[in-house]
């Protein structure tokens, strides 16, 4: 049986299974890393992971304090003109709160860590010129960071 070094995987696991409970009656994809070729309209995709570690305590087992960040990436499409990127803006700002509201309030702590808070988010605000025939796209970057503790 192998001991716990990290808790990032399970970090992740516990945010993507969460995100399929939360969204699950909304047509909403949720993808473990790229959502892949297929493309809907709304999509929350958990990239990348990482994890910093430093010693905690100076007891046998060597504890360590762990931070680690999960970014999501809320995809929203909307079919239509200017007056679609205001309301596919406002979709994903919707999605993130609804995830935001579940990571600070899941009793389980997402993946055993201590706590979990959104602590940026970003986005450029309009769609590509690539896209604005077709539509409005917003993408909006969020990070959400955790404190875990190591004790194995």
């Amino acid at each position: 049986m192998s001991k716990k070094f990290s808790l990032a995987g399970d970090f992740k696991r516990a945010f993507v299974e969460g995100a399929t409970v939360l969204f699950a009656d909304e047509p909403v994809k949720v993808a473990f890393g790229h959502p892949g070729i297929e493309q809907p309209d709304e999509i929350v995709a958990f990239t990348k992971v990482a994890s910093e570690q430093e010693p905690a305590t100076l007891s046998t087992n060597r504890s360590r304090d762990e931070t680690l960040t999960q970014t999501v990436v809320i995809s929203v499409w909307r079919e239509g003109g200017a007056d679609q990127e205001q309301a596919a803006s406002d979709r994903a700002y919707e999605l993130l709160g609804a995830l935001e509201e579940w990571a600070r309030m899941t009793r389980t702590n997402v993946g055993g860590v201590l706590w979990c808070a959104l602590t940026s988010h970003t986005s450029d605000g309009e769609t590509s010129p690539q896209v604005l025939a077709a539509g409005r796209l917003v993408e909006v970057e969020a990070t959400f960071t955790a404190r875990a503790r190591i004790t194995s």
